[in-house]
């Protein structure tokens, strides 16, 4: 299966099973349970980036380093 019909890897446990939650820009792990919230700035490089918190096609990676914009919860 590709990563738009299960959902977007999760940095945790690396399963394709990220799915949104109640809240914008907050995200959860169907698999190991953990939650993340999506960073303007990146936690790896602290480039910081335009998001798109109510969209379906948010971007997670950073345009500069290409490391997660999630950030644990």
């Amino acid at each position: 299966m590709s990563e738009t019909e299960t959902g977007a890897i999760c940095p945790a446990c690396h399963e394709p099973w990220l799915r949104a939650t109640n809240l914008p820009g907050r995200y959860r792990c169907v698999n190991c349970l953990h939650r993340f919230e999506l960073r303007s700035v990146c936690p790896n490089c602290g480039e910081h980036s335009t998001i798109v918190r109510m969209s379906n096609t948010a971007l997670y990676m950073c345009g500069h380093c290409q490391s997660s914009m999630l950030a644990p919860i």
